[in-house]
């Protein structure tokens, strides 16, 4: 066991010795501050008194706040208060928003039939023409073409004022997940028209709780509520996003009450933000999942043995406590755990004499040189570091090579080792990425794999979906094209004078029924 390897395993009890010492603050589930505030209103007899304004601490200004022409989850985050799609997936299920049903007409239409009460932030009335308007210029984004990519928009039809048919290309289940997705934001047709593309990307007119009253670039977007929302004003009439890049920044705002909310913390920051007597932490699990990929152009890794014994050789419970702490679990499976369709695998074996062994029998029992290209950026060079060490262990020699990703796509889109992270909740959008015309960081051909993946998106029967993607993802984990290791949580730092928080996956937090006491 080499040096690097000691000292991690070392630094980890002693983590953990330092966890079992803290103090007892438990974590306040997401709710509980409105409750501290209901008991103290109960034993004082007086209303609490609620701030007009929101503050969060957002790491990253958006380049446009378009829907369609978005392409970052934390834009969406912002958009997420100011738009509405027809549908969301809430709890496992699709859920009606600007739609009240659907129904499938056959294999390739679907029917929404929309509310009739929804006006825009402009004064319009919502209607299908707009629905059919922002699906069209969907498919004539290039951000977000590629999402809609089995939409027929030739053929999807208006029917009237709060009916419209869309028409598939083929059979698609995964459509039903594509139009909740940020792109599938419903917006104004008469305000994109007049507006122009450019200025409706910095005053953007949705159906949604807030609309942006001021935009301050490298500082702030403040969101003022809706009087006309279709849900009901928002609680607190004033949302701020303020840009705060650096993590550790956006704690100390929490800290001194400059912000109510911090968004995307590390995993770092949970100790610090729990031990603070005005703020808690609430976690729950994303989508957002870590994977170690292999080339399968390369002549090396074609071998099964090979890729076998690189899974042997790592520690996955280790590494994932190293770089994640308590903020993610070891991913047994190649999904995320709370994706549609996961099936849980049996735990990774950790044997590196089976490494070993697999190695010598590949005739590399002296010795096996790979290179290990990461993009320089987030943990994927933690995690670089430490397999390198794991491996090194049995054998294997990971040079690493740091290079951000328009680098190394512009250099050819050659690697052997690298690291993917993915951050979705259904099949299509998570397992693309071993089908044969995507390429980016696998390169599998694999012609079950891409068969299996056309196959059950075109299926709309859950229990026969079910069969072919479980079959589908057992393959895949005994195949080892990849090395699926950890499926994190996502952070938020709250005030305890926050209530009514519902947290979300991915960050989209619906704000409009959360209140700040003073």
């Amino acid at each position: 066991m080499n040096k690097i390897y000691k000292l991690l395993i070392g630094m980890l009890v002693i983590s953990l010795m330092i966890s079992g010492c803290g103090g007892s603050k438990t974590e306040a589930p997401a709710e509980s501050s409105s409750s501290s505030s209901a008991a103290s209103s109960s034993e004082t007899s007086t209303e609490p008194v609620y701030k007009d304004t929101l503050v969060i601490a957002h790491h990253e200004e958006p380049a446009t706040l378009d829907p369609q022409y978005s392409n970052m989850i934390s834009w969406f985050v912002i958009e997420k208060n100011i738009f509405n799609p027809l549908i969301d997936y809430i709890d496992g299920e699709y859920v009606p928003v600007l739609a009240t049903s659907w129904e499938n007409i056959d294999d390739t239409h679907i029917r929404f039939h929309l509310r009739d009460d929804v006006f825009f932030q402009n004064g319009e009335k919502m209607t299908a023409d707009d629905v059919y308007f922002t699906f069209q210029r969907a498919l004539e984004s290039p951000k977000s073409a590629s999402t809609f990519k089995t939409l027929d928009i030739e053929n999807t039809k208006v029917i009237d004022d709060y009916t419209i048919e869309f028409a598939l290309n083929m059979p698609d289940e995964a459509f039903f997940n594509t139009i909740t997705s940020g792109r599938g934001n419903i917006v104004s047709k008469k305000a994109v028209e007049e507006m122009g593309e450019a200025e409706f990307a910095r005053n953007p007119v949705g159906t949604g709780p807030y609309s942006v009253s001021e935009w301050i670039s490298g500082t702030q977007i403040k969101l003022v509520a809706f009087d006309n929302y279709f849900n009901g004003v928002a609680k607190t009439p004033n949302l701020i996003y303020k840009f705060i890049p650096e993590a550790s920044n956006r704690v100390i705002e929490l800290e001194t009450g400059d912000v109510d909310v911090a968004l995307n913390l590390a995993s770092s920051d949970i100790a610090r933000v729990r031990d603070m007597e005005n703020a808690d932490i609430v976690m729950v699990p994303s989508y957002r999942y870590t994977t170690l990929t292999m080339s399968m152009k390369d002549e090396v890794l074609k071998d099964k043995r090979i890729r076998e014994a690189l899974s042997y050789a790592i520690d996955k419970p280790l590494l994932v406590d190293a770089i994640y702490g308590e903020s993610a679990d070891v991913l047994n499976g190649v999904m995320p755990t709370n994706a549609i369709g996961f099936k849980e695998m049996e735990p990774a074996e950790y044997n590196p004499e089976k490494a070993k062994a697999l190695l010598a029998e590949a005739g590399y029992g002296n010795g096996l040189i790979l290179e290990f290209q990461v993009d320089p950026g987030s943990e994927y060079l933690d995690i670089a570091e430490i397999v390198q060490s794991m491996w090194q262990d049995v054998g294997v020699t990971a040079n690493i090579i740091t290079m951000d990703r328009p680098s190394y796509l512009a250099q050819g889109n050659e690697y052997q080792i690298s690291i993917r992270a993915g951050n979705a909740n259904h099949p299509s959008n998570i397992l693309i990425i071993y089908d044969s015309a995507f390429g980016d960081r696998i390169q599998p051909n694999d012609p079950y794999i891409d068969s299996a993946l056309n196959e059950f998106r075109q299926i709309y029967d859950d229990a026969k979906r079910k069969v072919v993607l479980d079959e589908l993802q057992d393959y895949l984990w005994d195949i080892k094209y990849t090395i699926p290791l950890a499926h994190t949580k996502t952070i938020y730092g709250l005030s305890n004078k926050i209530g009514n928080f519902v947290p979300d996956p991915l960050g989209l937090v619906d704000w409009s029924a959360v209140t700040v006491t003073e």
